[in-house]
């Protein structure tokens, strides 16, 4: 299992997506007995939360804003 923690402003995004190339049936195996968690954070600051999202490692956890850079 992977495990991301980001800072994120009301209206940003965090996108999950699965490896090119993964076994998806092994990872929905997975998925099925793994699942997904997302802890919630403080409040930092006014406007940020912290955010914690553990996962298998063939789901790429990616802040949205670097999609496509």
């Amino acid at each position: 299992m992977g495990y991301l923690t980001v800072t994120r402003r009301e209206g940003e995004t965090i996108r999950l997506t699965i490896d090119p190339g993964v076994d998806t049936e092994k990872l929905f195996k997975q998925l099925l007995s793994d699942g997904i968690t997302v802890h919630v954070g403080a409040f930092q600051g006014q406007s940020q939360l912290r955010i914690s999202i553990e996962a298998p490692k063939q789901v790429l956890i990616l802040r949205d804003e670097l999609i496509g850079a």
